[in-house]
């Protein structure tokens, strides 16, 4: 069963667990042109099957999806997740992040990941995070690579990169 975390400040974020409320917007996130394409499976999704997905969700204890909250205003910035929690290895894979289009542009996003990270450093006392990016997505693995991920792999055109998280954050 899935352990329930209070709400994460960083900086001018929020991250709060995801809630059947926020499918609706997460679902129009995702879907939309040039956000989609980044995901593995970049066929638009149905609302059938990103409900049933959330039901699946929340009977995983290793699965924990966020929406970013702008401190400030509460609006909803986006979503990022950490998963494949390995509390043995304190390792896990961060990603899902989509944004808000009311948002994008502005940094916020960036100071999700971040405060994901220290989450997961902080909270889950995990010791480093990966991510696989789109072998394409010169964007995303720039802004991985500030926020300091280092490529590990390439194999099947996406990349692996992953953060030690021993300097916490």
């Amino acid at each position: 069963m899935k352990h329930i975390h209070a709400p994460y400040i960083y900086g001018a974020v929020r991250l709060r667990m995801l809630a059947e409320s926020d499918l609706r917007d997460t679902l129009a996130w995702r879907n939309r042109d040039g956000v989609r394409q980044q995901f593995k499976s970049p066929a638009p999704l149905e609302w059938e099957s990103h409900h049933n997905w959330f039901l699946r969700y929340c009977e995983k204890s290793d699965d924990l999806v966020f929406v970013v909250e702008h401190v400030a205003t509460g609006g909803k910035v986006g979503q990022v997740a950490i998963y494949s929690i390995d509390n043995v290895k304190r390792t896990a894979e961060i990603g899902r992040f989509v944004v808000s289009p009311e948002y994008q542009g502005q940094g916020l996003m960036r100071q999700g990941i971040e405060a994901l990270m220290r989450f997961a450093s902080s909270e889950l006392a995990l010791r480093s995070v990966y991510l696989e990016a789109i072998e394409t997505n010169a964007r995303a693995r720039a802004l991985y690579e500030a926020l300091g991920f280092v490529q590990q792999e390439a194999v099947e055109g996406l990349i692996r990169m992953e953060r030690s998280l021993n300097d916490h954050v």
